[in-house]
Formats: structure tokens, sequence, C-alpha cells
């Protein structure tokens, strides 16, 4: 078989990492393949990239999900590895496998829409609609039995549940069996990451929070610092902290709070669990598939389970690590081949 991996672009993200993980499968296997990308790739060029666009795209990308179809068609008879999680029409070119992670090009946190963002969104709910019958051709794997639901209800189709590859190695060198000064949050600082929870369940639970993530929306940081100045200060904001200042926050905390509802997974949430932390993560998203002792609905419900993780013991938090080896890269390589495979 000849490959094409598709994706709009491949990043540093959670999403990224899955990408380079099967990228490697391929290696590995010996097969031969191409990615398949919308912009110029600058930071994954151990990858063949077949980008269609000389320069990179950082912006619009639920319209990228969808216009990387420009670049993929032009690989014929390939299995395509579609990692959008959006059924672009390429059954009729190939063996379409899409492994969705992500909602339908129209899923976004619904608080606060402006009148732009509606604008935005509008041509996307049309094409969801297009895209029904592209979705009942290929073949979809997807990263929580949540998201299997959501593909059900949105496409009608039936989906094999293949959960991400974690770098729990790393994390696992900031393992520690005593409980820290503070709960951890790791998520990129936009909107959608509903980081504003994070602020409050700190001010609930009076446990000081450490925020850490790419800083994508300088004015929604602002929003936060001002939020957190307003009730008390329990938050520290770090924008932009390299990997290993990450792993260093994990190994001085004392659990994980997560707080973006109806997310289809949550690498952070395994990430933390790897470093020994506690995670309390919404009760309606992937995350609470993973750890459900501390799961929550409401956040006076979280801080009381913030409270509670914090004084876990050294026992609790080998089993939480324990648990967390299960998602390694080598099993999802496992699972997502076999799955290729049983298609032929």
């Amino acid at each position: 078989m000849v490959f094409t991996i598709v994706i709009h672009r491949v990043g540093k993200s959670g999403e990224g990492y899955v990408v380079r993980t099967a990228a490697e499968m391929l290696k590995e296997k010996g097969e031969k393949f191409v990615v398949a990308t919308l912009g110029k790739q600058s930071d994954a060029r151990e990858f063949p990239i077949r980008p269609i666009l000389p320069f990179d795209i950082s912006r619009a990308d639920r319209y990228q999900r969808l216009l990387v179809y420009l670049s993929a068609r032009r690989f014929v008879g390939s299995t395509f590895l579609n990692f959008t999680g959006i059924p672009i029409p390429l059954s009729r070119l190939g063996i379409h496998v899409i492994y969705a992670g992500v909602g339908p090009p129209n899923s976004q946190y619904r608080a606060n829409r402006s009148l732009l963002r509606r604008v935005y969104e509008a041509p996307l709910s049309v094409l969801a609609n297009k895209l029904r019958m592209e979705a009942k051709r290929a073949h979809f794997a997807v990263n929580s039995r949540y998201s299997g639901r959501n593909l059900k209800s949105l496409y009608g189709v039936d989906s094999k549940v293949i959960y991400p590859p974690v770098d729990v190695e790393a994390f696992s060198r900031a393992f520690h069996e005593d409980g820290g000064s503070y709960f951890l949050t790791i998520g990129r600082i936009q909107r959608d990451k509903q980081l504003e929870r994070a602020v409050r369940v700190a001010h609930l639970s009076k446990i000081r929070g450490v925020v850490v993530g790419f800083l994508s929306d300088r004015s929604y940081l602002n929003e936060l610092e001002r939020l957190n100045s307003q009730l008390g200060s329990y938050v520290k904001f770090i924008p932009n902290a390299p990997r290993e200042k990450v792993i260093e926050l994990a190994s001085k905390a004392s659990c994980y709070f997560h707080p973006t509802l109806k997310e289809h997974f949550g690498v952070p949430v395994v990430e933390a669990m790897a470093a020994g932390l506690p995670p309390v993560v919404p009760r309606e998203s992937g995350g609470a598939e993973v750890w459900e002792d501390f799961v929550y609905s409401e956040l006076e419900e979280a801080a009381t389970n913030l409270i509670e993780a914090a004084k876990v013991g050294p026992s609790y938090r080998r089993k939480l690590q324990e648990r967390a080896m299960f998602f390694s890269p080598q099993r999802f390589k496992e699972e997502l081949w076999n799955f290729i495979i049983s298609l032929k």
C-alpha cells in the first residue's frame, strides 16, 4: 500500500503528536507515504511533507481542515489516513480512514460567541450537512467513546475507539508520591479552552493554581488576569513555557484540573496522571473515560473534588501512573495498524 497522511498543519499540539506517531508507525512498517498539508510545515521536516501552499497558515483552523482536500486529492490511489477529523471527499480516490478527535466543522464552544464568530461559522454549518455521504463511505476511528457517540449522532456511522498516544515516558519523570502546593492546568490559552473555569475553581477551593500553555490569544489572557485579580489572585499564568518547564511544574503540583467542557479526549489529563497527579475532569468529556474518581458537572463539585484529590496518598498516585502507561505511543501504533489492515 501507498499511504497519504492528511492533516492541515502538523504543529506541536496533541493532534500533531498523533500525526507524528502515525508517521513513525508507517516508517517502522517500511511503508511508503507522504504527508499532504495545506501550507508549508517548517517544524516537520523529518517527514515527506507535500504542501499545496508555499507558506504556513495559522488561522481559520476549521476552514483549513476542509481545504486540505485540495492537497490530498493529488494522491489518487492512496490509502488516506485523514487526521483532520472531517470527512472531506476522498473515498472516490482511495481507501479513506478518518481518525476523529475533533468535532464537526461548525463545532465551537458556544458561550459568548460574537457576531463575527457566528458569521464565520455559518458556511461551516451548511458544509457539515454535505459531508454526510462521505462519512458513510469512509472508515472511522475515534479517540474516545465520547467522540464515537458524537460521531454517531452527527453522521449516523459506527467507529473504532483507538485512544491517542501520549508521551507518558516524559511526564513519568515528574512522578512524585507527595502532593505539592498547587493544582496544574495545561491548555492552549484561547477562549475555547475555557480557562476562566480554572480561575473560578481556584477561588472556590482556595487552592492555588498554575495554568501553563501556548499563548494564542493575548486579549483573552488579559481578561483572565483581570478576573484572577478580582477573585483574589489564586492562579499564576505561564504562557509559552518549554516542555521541560511544564514537566517541572507537574513535578511540584498536587493534582490536575481540566476546565474544558465537551472536549473529546484531553491529552494533558493523561500527562498529569503519568506524573501522579489525580485529574479533576468534566463528566461530559472524553477525559472522564480515563479516570472516573474525580469527575464533576458543576464548578462547586469540581472545587470539592480538587480538595480531596490534593490529599491522595502514594499508592493512589502509583495507580494513576500505571493507568497512564496504557496510552503509550507503541500501543497506539499497534491498534491503528491492526485497524488499517483489517480494511483490506
